[in-house]
């Protein structure tokens, strides 16, 4: 099962179902006063950590730009378009005539998603923006997410944003600016967005109702480990992962060696089966948070022997998931592996600290 299906099973909204953006005022504010000046930019690069709502943000801005066109954007609804109105429904279901969402695609119907957004999908943006507007006012072009084109589709895209058809506006969402091609960047104002505030990541939460089953300390939990990103926050809340996790920290901050056994022995057992992949690689991202902040600890009191001992640690951590991967090795054993690593370090830290 993906990542994809495991978020529609958890009723996560995508971005393109989402109603509302939370947080990110400041540089919706920029786009805004652009655009109502009459001397906006046609192409805009959407960067922020992952998780962080760039590709709502996207779909948010796209939304006021096709249904807002004949009015200055500084007088939109300061909600955004409502689900109800036309624009919303049509571009949620990729029938508005004057919006194109270039993305990763299946190779075949029904068949594998693409690792690469391919350029025939880039050729099928050239045919579209070659066409008149349907409306006779702007059309919206949104890249999600521009780091996974392959070279061949960069330089297509690129051709379209040093030409762009009159009236057409380019959001390239990016985890990664720095990897893009720096003509491509060049051609681009950069809209850099932020961590959110944690009311804000809660914010983000209260809008899925299938979270009111959820605890109050799980949903705690998950705004902590966020990082200020709300799908992060999300994707822990909808998986087991935080749970599992929960359960180990606690095994490994207490200090026995019998208890640490006994946690790591039902933690891999749950991270066993082939479809808790995601769930393992979420743990596993726990685990090394957890471990660098440790290290993050440890270099700022100035004792660079014991931070340099939780470098070697996530080093270790980092190996033995790309061998994993790599040949397919058996679940149980590397959880159980890296988290009595965790232990002996962090065990003999305690003792001489």
């Amino acid at each position: 099962m993906s990542a994809a299906d495991d978020r529609a099973e958890a009723r996560i909204l995508l971005p393109g179902q989402q109603a509302r953006l939370v947080g990110h005022q400041a540089a919706k504010e920029e786009m805004l006063r652009a655009f109502s000046s009459g001397r906006a930019h046609h192409a805009w690069l959407v960067s922020g950590p992952a998780g962080v709502g760039k590709a709502t943000f996207a779909w948010h801005m796209a939304r006021l730009l096709l249904a807002c066109p004949g009015v200055a954007l500084a007088d939109a609804p300061a909600a955004g378009v409502a689900a109800e109105h036309p624009v919303f429904q049509q571009m949620a279901g990729l029938a508005h005539a004057d919006f194109f969402l270039l993305r990763r695609t299946r190779d075949k119907p029904g068949g594998r998603l693409r690792a690469r957004i391919a350029v025939e999908d880039a050729r099928a943006l050239g045919h579209f923006l070659s066409l008149k507007s349907a409306s006779g006012g702007r059309r919206v072009v949104i890249v999600d997410a521009a780091d996974e084109m392959n070279a061949s589709t960069a330089n297509a895209i690129l051709k379209l944003l040093e030409e762009p058809p009159p009236r057409t506006h380019f959001l390239l969402v990016s985890h990664a600016p720095g990897r893009l091609l720096p003509t491509i960047r060049s051609r681009c104002v950069h809209l850099p967005l932020q961590p959110l505030a944690a009311r804000e990541v809660r914010e983000v939460l209260a809008g899925h109702s299938w979270l009111e089953e959820a605890s109050s300390q799980a949903l705690d939990a998950a705004v902590a480990m966020s990082g200020g990103a709300p799908g992060r926050a999300l994707d822990l809340a909808a998986s087991k992962a935080l749970g599992l996790w929960e359960q180990a920290r606690a095994a490994l901050e207490a200090g026995e060696a019998r208890a640490l056994a006994k946690a790591s022995a039902q933690v891999a057992q749950a991270l066993a089966p082939a479809q808790a992949r995601d769930d393992l690689l979420l743990f596993t991202e726990l685990l090394q948070g957890w471990a660098r902040q440790r290290m993050q600890e440890a270099a700022r009191a100035g004792d660079a022997a014991r931070a340099a001992r939780w470098v070697d640690v996530l080093e270790d951590v980092e190996r033995r998931m790309a061998a994993r991967e790599v040949l397919n090795l058996d679940r149980r054993q590397f959880v159980e592996a890296a988290l009595q690593r965790l232990f002996k370090v962090n065990r003999d830290v305690v003792a001489t600290s």
